[in-house]
Formats: C-alpha cells, sequence, structure tokens
C-alpha cells in the first residue's frame, strides 16, 4: 500500500492527465453519436437486393421491391418516398397536429371519408390513436398501396402494447409535386365516364371509388320509355353484379338498396351508387355493370317484360 501511494504521489500529474484524456474521448463520442443520430433519422438495418427495413422516428418500414402480392417489383424511390410520406403522417397524429396530418390526405378521401378536419379527429384520429402515440410497420402490399400494421409506441408512451393492434392499407398518391395518402382501406376514385343505350333506357357510369374489400360504382340512369323501370328486385343479390374481363361476376351488396332507390318512372333521370363485394386487386379488370332482373312495368302496375342491361365499365 505504502508503495502504491508513493507511486501516486511521484505520478501525479501524469496520472490525472491520462484520466482527463480518457473522459474527455468517451464525452467526445457520445456527442458525436448523438448528433449523427440527430442528423439521420433513417437509420437502414438491413439491405439486401429486394428487401430493405429502416428504423424511422415514428414507424419501422419494412419495405420490399417485390410486392408481397403481385411479385412485381417496385423501385427504391418509390419506397423511400411512401415510407416518408407515412410517417410524417404517424409523427403529425402522435403530436397531435391533426390539421397537418389531414392535410396529407388526398381530395377523393377527403370527399368520402372525412368532410373536415373535425370529422378526421372524432372518427380516425380517436379510433387509431385516441391520444396516444402509436408506431407502425409497413409492408409493400400492391403497386403504391401499403398495408401498415399499428400498435403501441411503448418508447414513448412507456407502456406495454397490451394487445392492441390495428391494420390498415394506405394508398400513397403523387398529387402534383407533393405525395398524399388515402387511409382507411380506401384506395381511390377512378373516373370511367362510359354510356351504353338499350330499349331506351340510356344509362352512364361515371366513376367508381374502391376500397380494399369493396367498390362503389355511381351510375346515372335516364328512362327513355313510356314506363317504369325497376333496375333489380333486390330479391337475389346475384342479379345485380359486376363482370370482369374473365366473366366472373361480383355481387351486389343488395340488402343497401330500396325499392325507390331503384326504381325510375318515365322521362325521368336518376343518379344510384351501388355496392359490390369485389376486393381490390390491381390486375383486376371490370367490364360490365349487370342488371339481369331489369323490370319494366306498364302505367298499371303489369309487368311489361324483364330484361338483361348489360352497362359497360
Amino acid at each position: 500500500m505504502n508503495h502504491l501511494i508513493r507511486y501516486y504521489n511521484q505520478n501525479r500529474k501524469k496520472i490525472w492527465g491520462i484520466a482527463i484524456i480518457i473522459v474527455s474521448a468517451f464525452i467526445f463520442l457520445q456527442l458525436l453519436g448523438y448528433a449523427y443520430n440527430k442528423k439521420d433519422t433513417k437509420v437502414p438495418i438491413v439491405t439486401n437486393n429486394d428487401t430493405e427495413t429502416e428504423k424511422t422516428t415514428n414507424t419501422t418500414a419494412v419495405t420490399t421491391k417485390k410486392s408481397v402480392i403481385t411479385g412485381e417489383s417496385i423501385s427504391k424511390e418509390q419506397l423511400q418516398s411512401a415510407t416518408t410520406v407515412i410517417d410524417d403522417f404517424f409523427s403529425y397524429c402522435n403530436k397531435k397536429e391533426l390539421q397537418k396530418a389531414y392535410d396529407l390526405l388526398t381530395d377523393e378521401c377527403k370527399s368520402q371519408m372525412y368532410h373536415t378536419v373535425e370529422i378526421f379527429e372524432q372518427t380516425y384520429y380517436r379510433d387509431v390513436f385516441n391520444g396516444e402515440s402509436k408506431t407502425c410497420s409497413i409492408e409493400n402490399w400492391v403497386g403504391n398501396t401499403y398495408k401498415v400494421d399499428i400498435v403501441n409506441d411503448a418508447l414513448a408512451t412507456g407502456k406495454k402494447n397490451n394487445g392492441y393492434s390495428k391494420q390498415d392499407y394506405i394508398t400513397v398518391e403523387k398529387v402534383d409535386d407533393n405525395y398524399k395518402l388515402n387511409i382507411n382501406n380506401y384506395i381511390g376514385y377512378t373516373e370511367i365516364n362510359k354510356t351504353t343505350v338499350h330499349d331506351d333506357i340510356n344509362m352512364g357510369v361515371i366513376g367508381k371509388n374502391t376500397y380494399k374489400e369493396y367498390e362503389e360504382y355511381t351510375i346515372k340512369v335516364k328512362n327513355d320509355t313510356d314506363d317504369i323501370i325497376l333496375l333489380d328486385t333486390r330479391f337475389d343479390p346475384k342479379t345485380l353484379a359486376i363482370e370482369d374481363s374473365k366473366e366472373v361476376q361480383y355481387s351486389s351488396y343488395s340488402h343497401e338498396l330500396t325499392e325507390p332507390m331503384m326504381t325510375i318512372p318515365s322521362g325521368q333521370t336518376k343518379e344510384v351508387t351501388i355496392k359490390f363485394y369485389s376486393s381490390y386487386v390491381s390486375t383486376k379488370k371490370i367490364e360490365y355493370i349487370v342488371f339481369s332482373d331489369l323490370t319494366i312495368y306498364g302505367n298499371e302496375g303489369q309487368i311489361n317484360k324483364k330484361i338483361e342491361f348489360r352497362a359497360k365499365v
């Protein structure tokens, strides 16, 4: 012990100098690492030819160049753009900057689902976030649509997940020079504007809204006959369907339709929106809306005839 004390007294300045250098180097490395993490919020974890996994500030983005549905590849730039805008959306929701989050939605998404930021808050935000921070994983599903699995952000809240899990399908659209989102399983709107005329019935298919599990078509029907038209009796959902290029038919949500909705008196024009059981597949091409039980009634209420009307899509 006396030897150690004597050695310390003889080399005090040298020992303290070395200690100060070691501590300073440690602090410098810590500061350098902190600065690097602040500068680059997206740190690649795994990268190969087909898969890139990134950790972002709010989401863990697990993205693949190949669609899990079709196997088709998309560019790394497209994946990066999608990841960034989805991450921004979650960041705004986590900070309850709801106007900024709402501004990232497409006009079609706002029109179909959230007419105001207040409706967006009451329906989507409260259902998904409800004042708590969330994180998500993003998977390239098909085309520009991504499967998003949402869970509690345990690091931000200090709470365990507690079984909370929600899934959404988010579509990323480029609008002018900005990227916008369709959320809550809404894929997007397609303008059609095709007209079919048969037996003095003029039917125009205006457009469709596509969701992950169904499609909604808006049609405008003009009755140029002298009789009353009933587009469908609604007894069988298969009598009103959409048909794809492979002649596969997808039935209507007939229970959501009413007789007044489907009835067009002589000389009148009516606009009707009809929903069909048709899950979204980007390669599926719908060619017709098929009314196989269209009924034409006389002025006395008698059935004059039934026809099949195939409206071009």
